[in-house]
């Protein structure tokens, strides 16, 4: 804790001194304003200060990362973190039995990409391609991929990319945001709930997410309407040291 707060008070003081600096560049410009508040405290005002321009090194930064940045398909990029994680290996069939499809991956990933864009099987029947005709994709899409192995694939992928050495420039993993989004069921379903702050006299769905300084989409669970979202903070993924939030809800 004590090294932590040692952090936070050099940050702090170097946005005063930016602060600072800025104030003393744009000259008369500048409105600054010292104001004082409840139980005698000072706050400052500053009014009219231009926005910071991008360093050329930034610029010259953008434009070498965009150059570095392949061109490629949605299906294509799932196949490649395939090829990386082995993802899709962590869906199985259901009944548990040993599967004799070929270029299961391939059908995956086009599931995969109709669901995630909400566009349905159409988009992505290929007649010709065995691994893409209707009724193969059905078939997978009934057998294979269910909310287990999704969470096995998941885990796939977090585990993957906490060995990637870049990670580690980003934190420990030790940082996380967890935020809750709200839907409302028109179906019935175990899952749903009231909540009669959000959802009115409808029922309603929590699904709730986490992410950290090293990975997005660490977990994300389906709370009831009715429950508060923070006693599943804990569930969402590894336990961080701090969590950020938006309100106690």
């Amino acid at each position: 804790m004590t090294e932590h707060l040692a952090q936070m008070c050099g940050t702090l003081d170097g946005a005063w001194r930016q602060l600072a600096q800025r104030i003393e560049e744009a000259g008369p410009k500048a409105s600054v304003r010292i104001l004082s508040g409840e139980g005698g405290r000072m706050r400052v005002s500053v009014e009219r200060l231009e926005k910071l321009g991008d360093p050329p090194s930034l610029v010259d930064l953008r434009k070498r990362a965009a150059a570095m940045m392949p061109l490629a398909d949605l299906p294509e990029l799932l196949m490649d973190v395939h090829s990386w994680t082995r993802m899709f290996d962590a869906y199985t069939h259901v009944g548990g039995l040993t599967t004799r499809l070929d270029d299961l991956p391939v059908t995956l990933a086009a599931l995969l990409i109709a669901d995630a864009c909400n566009v349905g099987l159409t988009p992505v029947i290929q007649p010709r391609e065995e691994a893409l005709t209707r009724d193969r994709l059905s078939h997978v899409d009934q057998n294979f991929v269910r909310a287990d192995t999704h969470a096995v694939a998941n885990a796939r992928l977090v585990d993957f990319q906490s060995r990637i050495q870049i990670t580690d420039l980003w934190g420990g993993g030790m940082v996380a945001s967890v935020d809750g989004l709200r839907f409302v069921v028109p179906v019935q379903t175990i899952q749903a709930a009231p909540s009669p702050r959000f959802f009115g006299y409808k029922r309603g769905i929590t699904w709730l997410n986490a992410v950290n300084d090293r990975f997005a989409g660490l977990g994300a669970i389906i709370i009831p309407g009715s429950m508060r979202d923070s006693l599943h903070v804990l569930d969402a993924g590894p336990r961080p040291e701090m969590v950020t939030t938006d309100t106690t809800d």
